[in-house]
């Protein structure tokens, strides 16, 4: 009788333990999932090709070029922090025709050529703002952060220089894609549309 009530009492502080730990485990996740930092914090990332090229707008020198046959690849991997309206961004390439001469993020629709919004990197063929990263030879990757005073006006498609709000609104709305430039190809070489991640099905 003993040993079986010591069992029992066992088996009692065992599970009592238990829930106890999945009681704070669901409280920490909960802490987690409603913190200011964590629910404005959001990844996103793009596959570049020369499948997905278009060319540049109408007014711009080899425009409209259609696809580019290249073995070039690139990844862009962009963390997003809404509270402090700021981006951290990776942009790695290779295999390009020839030499990149800069790289972007464009306010566009897929199989729609935008306009500049943000410099990624800049090389002296291909000037950027003050402060634009240089795009690495021949291959490379390249980081930065972007801040409201790294948005370009675009006046063709109501975008006010500096606002950050215009940059989380072509994220959010799959408005935006990352370009690669190159000498072979002034108006883009790579290019792939920017998804939130996880969600890669449009």
């Amino acid at each position: 009788m003993l040993v079986r009530n010591e069992a029992t009492h066992e088996i009692y502080i065992r599970e009592k333990v238990m829930h106890r730990y999945s009681f704070i485990t669901i409280a920490v996740a909960a802490v987690i999932a409603f913190s200011p930092n964590y629910a404005c914090g959001q990844k996103y990332s793009a596959q570049l090709n020369g499948f997905d090229e278009l060319g540049g707008l109408s007014d711009q020198t080899g425009a409209n070029s259609g696809a580019i046959l290249t073995k070039g690849r690139a990844t862009f991997e962009l963390d997003l922090d809404k509270n402090n309206q700021t981006a951290t961004y990776k942009l790695t390439y290779s295999d390009l025709t020839s030499t990149a001469i800069m790289a972007h993020i464009h306010f566009g629709k897929v199989h729609v050529p935008g306009s500049i919004m943000v410099w990624l990197c800049q090389t002296t063929l291909a000037p950027g703002p003050t402060g634009t990263p240089t795009c690495p030879e021949p291959n490379g990757t390249v980081t930065g952060t972007i801040t409201a005073s790294s948005v370009q006006a675009i006046a063709t498609q109501n975008v006010t220089a500096g606002d950050f709000d215009a940059l989380l609104a072509a994220l959010e709305s799959n408005t935006a894609y990352a370009n690669v430039h190159s000498v072979n190809f002034p108006t883009g070489e790579l290019r792939g549309q920017v998804h939130r991640e996880g969600d890669h099905n449009y």
